[in-house]
């Protein structure tokens, strides 16, 4: 899988190259659209921790949002959509699911309904933002600041972002417990990683795309150390993607210092029309009938 990594940097790498203009941009890229009658389904579940900008990434893949829009609310129930999926003159027809990421009887019956059976997604897209992650509740943020504190008596941007991190790692732990161990999802062929909510730290992106991206040094961490088995013990096809839904400012916790964008709106654009490529190549290789995505 060693090439397989350094493909996957390599993609990184280019998609970041356009973002900062050494490289030409993309074309206007893909989108989805009303379901028709037709087309072959795709079904795809998106997954992720709360806050983490599962349903705003869908929105946004269906030009459902601008920048500028408010931020959008917590989804604590599934979401199931259709949608076809246009490239040019090519055209996949999607069954999506929005997994809620908060504990609940609800998660936990999307997640047994959605993976398990005859039914399972043919594709996962995960997402993750680097411990950017939006707290909901006045209440579940006092148990952040309750919990850091008992550690130090200073919490900062840095610790809440940590502690963001390690809740991460576990939950993309349990999905690939349940895809490798409990075999869950056996309809599985590919898995899209997206890194979102990257235009808050674009400064720093090249240590996001180590943190997500398995390479060369043994110092890896445990969301590699996952994704690294994933790859070893399946044969589905695996994408790490930065990916920015839209421009808004982050507050990780109430007193501490606005988190602000980094990235423009041709930018943010760069990045959907990347994310939007690739997903549909992973969908068009399932309708032309091949064994895996691609890249």
């Amino acid at each position: 899988m060693s090439d397989n990594w350094t493909s996957i940097r390599s993609r990184w790498e280019s998609i970041r190259q356009a973002v900062d203009g050494t490289l030409p941009s993309p074309g206007m890229g893909a989108a989805l659209g009303a379901g028709r009658l037709g087309l072959s389904v795709n079904p795809v579940a998106i997954t992720g921790e709360p806050g983490a900008g599962k349903s705003v990434l869908y929105d946004a893949l269906t030009q459902a949002i601008r920048t500028g829009d408010r931020d959008s609310r917590r989804s604590p129930d599934s979401e199931k959509h259709r949608t076809a999926f246009r490239s040019g003159s090519r055209r996949s027809q999607a069954s999506v699911v929005v997994i809620p990421g908060q504990a609940s009887e609800e998660r936990e019956r999307a997640l047994a309904a959605t993976m398990g059976g005859t039914a399972s997604p043919h594709g996962i897209i995960h997402v993750v933002c680097w411990g950017h992650n939006r707290t909901w509740q006045r209440s579940g943020q006092r148990d952040i600041e309750e919990a850091l504190r008992r550690e130090h008596p200073d919490v900062d941007r840095e610790s809440v972002r940590a502690w963001h991190l390690r809740k991460e790692a576990d939950d993309f732990r349990d999905l690939c417990e349940r895809i490798i161990e409990k075999r869950a999802a056996k309809r599985l062929r590919w898995m899209i990683v997206a890194v979102s909510k990257c235009d808050l730290y674009w400064d720093r992106i090249d240590q996001a795309r180590d943190h997500y991206i398995p390479g060369e040094t043994g110092n890896e961490s445990e969301f590699c150390t996952q994704l690294r088995d994933l790859a070893d013990e399946t044969s589905i096809d695996i994408a790490v993607l930065p990916m920015s839904s839209r421009l808004i400012r982050h507050q990780f916790l109430p007193g501490l210092p606005t988190q602000l964008f980094q990235l423009d709106d041709e930018q943010l654009g760069v990045l959907r029309t990347y994310f939007s490529d690739s997903l549909q190549g992973f969908l068009a290789a399932r309708d032309r009938g091949a064994p895996n995505g691609g890249h």
